[in-house]
């Protein structure tokens, strides 16, 4: 008779621990971020500006990351809408970078150029989005004041 009661208990306790988990994973999956198309404000927030790296001056990058951004000569050539020339090369940004910033969609990657992102297609080499991140705000930082090359 006891093992009967122990065995519903168990049961029981098995059924709500059950019910439970599957509450709390749809809930994960629900409350889980839409990715965008675009660079949002805390993506030129999370930055640090201005700070020491043990002795060196860094105008830009992540402190608690120990990453400071220098300037790119290629960051002059990026336009929102072109193609990245062969010679520019496509690779992703930092782990750490893009684990700071907003979710992207799935389509898209993150790639640094010295002082700025760029959103691109994977697969074409658009550039979708720019982010200047040497640019005193966000709105700033999302204009695309540079001249083109003539």
């Amino acid at each position: 008779m006891t093992w009967k009661i122990e065995a519903g208990i168990v049961g029981g306790a098995a059924l709500v621990l059950g019910g439970f988990l599957a509450v709390m994973a749809n809930q994960h999956e629900t409350s889980r971020p839409d990715p965008v198309d675009h660079f949002v404000q805390s993506d030129y927030d999370v930055f640090d500006r201005d700070f020491k790296m043990g002795s060196a001056d860094c105008a830009i990058g992540l402190a608690s990351q120990k990453i400071c951004m220098h300037k790119s000569p290629l960051e002059k050539e990026l336009r929102v809408g072109q193609t990245l020339p062969a010679y520019m090369p496509a690779l992703g940004a930092e782990f750490r970078i893009i684990v700071k910033t907003a979710l992207k969609s799935d389509n898209l990657r993150t790639v640094r150029y010295g002082q700025t992102l760029v959103l691109i297609d994977a697969e074409t080499r658009e550039v979708k989005d720019i982010l200047r991140l040497n640019a005193p705000d966000f709105m700033a930082a999302q204009a695309d004041t540079t001249q083109p090359k003539v």
